[in-house]
């Protein structure tokens, strides 16, 4: 019977080896150096919003759902009447750079900013809507009038 050791030695291998003070030296040396260059390579992107063709689709969206609700359209080209089934009135037109939404005698609400012409047209289905943002962008869009 063996005799039993309460200690363990373990052989360690020559091609084993961690991390050393130059090697991590040499690691932070390497990314201090090309941080200046990732910098100057950022600056170079050029990023481009789309938060005006966003907003402008987001109105659309609105005008859709409020035509969808509203009873009766009177189209005019610079605004359009929405009545409502409870008899109100709902305004949409422009004033200064700004799209709002009117109801008869209370406030009102802004649907859309940086506008510098919107027209609507009536049409035999419904309405056309064409915005000109203060950059020059064009948006249009047809709205089905359903009753």
């Amino acid at each position: 019977m063996r005799e039993r050791v309460n200690s363990v030695y373990t052989d360690i291998q020559k091609n084993e080896q961690g991390f050393t003070f130059i090697s991590i030296f040499l690691a932070v040396s390497i990314i201090f150096m090309t941080l200046p260059f990732t910098a100057y390579l950022a600056k170079t992107i050029d990023a481009t919003s789309n938060y005006n063709q966003l907003s402008v689709q987001q109105f659309f969206l609105f005008l859709r759902d409020e035509v969808i609700r509203a009873s009766d359209i009177i189209v005019e080209p610079t605004g359009i009447t929405l009545l409502q089934p409870d008899e109100s009135r709902v305004v949409l037109k422009q004033y200064d750079d700004l799209i709002i939404r009117q109801l008869e005698d209370k406030g009102f609400e802004v649907y859309l900013r940086n506008v510098r012409d919107v027209e609507f047209t009536s049409t035999s289905y419904g309405l056309q809507a064409t915005i000109t943002t203060i950059n020059g962008d064009q948006f249009e869009k047809n709205i089905i009038f359903y009753n």
